[in-house]
């Protein structure tokens, strides 16, 4: 069951498995902290907000030593059945790829998603598709996609 705490602004925090596994692989300094990790959330001595919007939580360990623990207040909402289904229907296509992970994110002003295969991605090269996805290579290999006016893209017929 994933833990859920309490921020300091009353929005529930959730630490799923696969997030506290990316934490420790990071920072392997927390392995085994991981209740530490939640306390310092619910139980903050101060809140700074990040330059992205995150905000950091920092809670005095001992003296000389503090634990700053960096997330997000999302509220939450409920995802709908078809908005699940929309996600399910890219899993032959995740499947299919080369790689093992891929990482998205979404610039609302530029109206741009990039979808990288890669981290760190360093391309050599790239490439304008007619339909305005930018395909990016290091060397041989393609590492991410940069698709143009995301929101205004429909889904193709099966």
């Amino acid at each position: 069951m994933t833990p859920v705490v309490q921020s300091r602004g009353g929005v529930p925090i959730r630490l799923t498995a696969e997030r506290w596994t990316h934490i420790v692989e990071e920072h392997a300094e927390l392995a085994g902290m991981r209740e530490e990790v939640l306390e310092t959330v619910t139980d903050a001595e101060r809140v700074v907000e990040g330059q992205g919007g995150e905000l950091l939580a920092v809670r005095t360990m001992e003296q000389g030593r503090a634990m700053v623990v960096v997330y997000r207040e999302v509220e939450a909402t409920d995802m709908a059945p078809h908005e699940i289904a929309a996600y399910l229907d890219l899993v032959p296509a995740l499947l299919r790829s080369p790689h093992q992970y891929i990482w998205s994110s979404y610039d609302a002003e530029a109206d741009v998603l990039y979808i990288n295969f890669k981290k760190p991605a360093r391309a050599t090269d790239s490439e304008l598709t007619d339909d305005d996805v930018i395909i990016r290579y290091e060397d041989d290999e393609v590492i991410g996609l940069t698709i143009l006016h995301a929101s205004k893209r429909k889904p193709r017929a099966a």
